[in-house]
């Protein structure tokens, strides 16, 4: 891959990379612990049955939402990584 086209693909990484941090955070907080690792924020919207089934299903699909970001942002990452080290598609 030729030089130009390499920058191309880091600054569209970069960018979808921003992006997903973004959006990832918004739902999540990073585990302080294990860099990489993720906890959905849980928002409490009140205490009755129709309220913790909304705050159940919220969850659900959050936690559904930061897997497949967290999948992609590794996925940037190790690409990005390639890239720099010129291993990229080798």
């Amino acid at each position: 891959m030729e030089q130009n086209e390499l920058q191309k693909l880091s600054k569209n990484l970069d960018n979808e990379l921003r992006e997903i941090d973004s959006e990832l955070f918004g739902i999540a907080s990073e585990n302080p612990n294990t860099k990489g690792d993720f906890y959905v924020k849980i928002e409490d919207i009140g205490s009755s049955p129709d309220d913790t089934a909304e705050e159940a299903s919220e969850l659900d699909r959050n936690q559904a939402i930061v897997k497949a970001l967290v999948r992609r942002r590794k996925e940037i990452v190790h690409v990005l990584e390639e890239i720099k080290a010129g291993t990229y598609g080798k």
